[in-house]
């Protein structure tokens, strides 16, 4: 092969290299960066929430819920500034999902101090789960849904971003889906920890919708069990001699026992 077919290979591989890297950064200041793609703002405390739509009293109520419930996390941290995208269509969320070679539809995703939510997708999942079983992150609510995405970005910052980035799944899914109902569920008559692992144990109350997230309904239970029960700290419940097979096997050991005392 000549010199001069050589030199043309590496200089088309070298623009190739060039534009993917611009890309990468052009996509990476589009998420770090959302709000010119939006035509609404407003801060609550120190989340800055975004829309296409004007943001009134339902988004003032989702966000006057969102803040209970992180404000109930210990690792919450009100000073953290996050951005939180309602996308109100598919074609929103798909902009941005795309960037990130994620799924279109997805209930949400956070990525580089921004929280994103398809508020079209969450939706129409309310209407095949029917609400049920209810605290469910396919149940269809958005405050849900909005808190859980918010919730990985609190988690990166304790733990840090690439520390958080090695955890078992079921520990960041579990830990993010404690903050979104460790607050409310326990004190919801019929929804306490103990009546929560009896529905999941239910088969016949997970409808073919619902039960693809069956295992994060779980894990947050398996979260809630460990830090409300066993009062274990942040920094335990992470350690790597905390399993998956053990906590749960201990749960349900503990649920068990109740039972068994009455």
């Amino acid at each position: 092969m000549s010199k001069i077919i050589i030199k043309k290979i590496f200089k088309w591989l070298g623009a190739i290299v060039g534009v993917i890297i611009l890309l990468i950064l052009l996509s990476i200041s589009i998420l770090s960066n959302p709000g010119s793609f939006f035509s609404e703002e407003k801060h609550y405390d120190s989340i800055t929430v975004y829309s296409n739509k004007p943001i009134g009293q339902e988004t003032d109520s989702i966000m006057s819920e969102v803040l209970l419930r992180l404000n109930a996390v210990p690792i919450y941290n009100p000073d953290s500034k996050y951005n939180l995208c309602l996308c109100s269509t598919q074609r929103k969320f798909s902009f941005f999902s795309r960037l990130t070679l994620r799924a279109n539809r997805v209930m949400g995703f956070s990525l580089l101090g921004s929280a994103y939510v398809n508020e079209d997708y969450i939706k129409e999942l309310g209407l095949k789960t029917g609400g049920q079983p209810k605290y469910l992150t396919r149940e269809g609510s958005i405050v849900h849904v909005a808190t859980h995405e918010l919730m990985h970005g609190y988690l990166a910052d304790t733990y840090g971003y690439f520390a958080s980035r090695s955890l078992p799944e079921w520990k960041t899914e579990g830990y993010c889906e404690y903050g979104v109902n460790q607050f409310v569920a326990p004190k919801d008559k019929g929804y306490s920890i103990t009546e929560r692992i009896d529905i999941y144990l239910d088969d016949s109350q997970w409808n073919r919708a619902a039960e693809i997230h069956r295992p994060h309904y779980v894990w947050g239970l398996m979260m809630e069990y460990l830090i409300n029960i066993r009062e274990l700290k942040f920094e335990q419940v992470m350690d790597d001699i905390v399993t998956n097979e053990k906590t749960y096997q201990e749960m349900i050991d503990w649920r068990n026992s109740i039972k068994d005392k009455n």
